[in-house]
């Protein structure tokens, strides 16, 4: 079948889930709108908005930033998704390398699909703000998560270092070329900390390594199911 030939990490789009939470928050630290310490009232693990209701795993009172990375709150999301608001929040996922080409030079690569933010409404800043109603592909995530750990800079992928002609001589290189800088070193280093804490004694403790500093997030979504026109019930 076609889509068997098909290079998946950069052609197949799918909603990221709670990966997502990772560049809401760094981007509302980089606004100045949150720190680490800053308290949300996650409502005990229910939240209404509209005619819509927002749950997370595990009820919860209070959480700081920091925890609702660590636990991973749906609905603590939502609120610094709110606090920061859909237009600084769409520009900054723009500046992570959302709905744009990596520019790797392979064929076949998707953008991924991000709305204007001109048609969030209230759910649909909620839902984004916590991976749901954007698309992105598996090159997409992992650059932009490079972008946190490399101090800030989003990075332009590439495959092959160098290609050498049978005299040894090289024909073409890459270099390590910056697109921009996203957020600052400080930004990146508390999103560091955060991150490891996940591994740690957060939602990602399946992640750790004996003798090594893993951070990471945990990127649980439900799956799209076009038929019904919502998500399927069971997966």
């Amino acid at each position: 079948p076609e889509e068997n030939r098909r290079n998946l990490p950069i052609w197949y789009a799918h909603e990221p889930g709670s990966t997502m939470k990772v560049f809401l928050t760094a981007a509302a630290l980089e606004d100045k709108k949150v720190n680490p310490h800053s308290k949300f009232n996650c409502e005990n693990g229910r939240r209404k908005i509209g005619s819509a209701v927002i749950k997370d795993v595990k009820a919860r009172g209070t959480l700081t930033v920091a925890e609702i990375v660590k636990y991973s709150s749906n609905i603590g999301a939502s609120k610094i998704g709110e606090l920061l608001g859909r237009d600084k929040y769409h520009r900054y996922l723009k500046k992570f390398g959302f709905s744009e080409k990596t520019g790797i030079g392979l064929p076949g690569e998707s953008k991924g699909q991000l709305a204007s933010p001109r048609k969030w409404g209230a759910i649909e800043l909620a839902t984004i703000s916590f991976g749901q109603g954007v698309s992105v592909t598996s090159l997409q995530l992992v650059t932009a998560l490079s972008a946190i750990a490399n101090g800030g800079y989003l990075m332009k992928p590439y495959v092959v270092e160098k290609i050498v002609d049978p005299e040894g001589n090289v024909v073409k290189e890459n270099k390590p070329e910056v697109v921009t800088r996203v957020i600052s070193y400080d930004t990146s280093d508390q999103m560091k900390r955060m991150l490891k804490s996940v591994v740690e004694d957060g939602t990602g403790k399946r992640a750790q390594i004996t003798g090594f500093t893993v951070a990471g997030k945990t990127g649980t979504a439900q799956i799209p199911d076009p038929k019904f026109g919502g998500y399927h019930p069971d997966r």
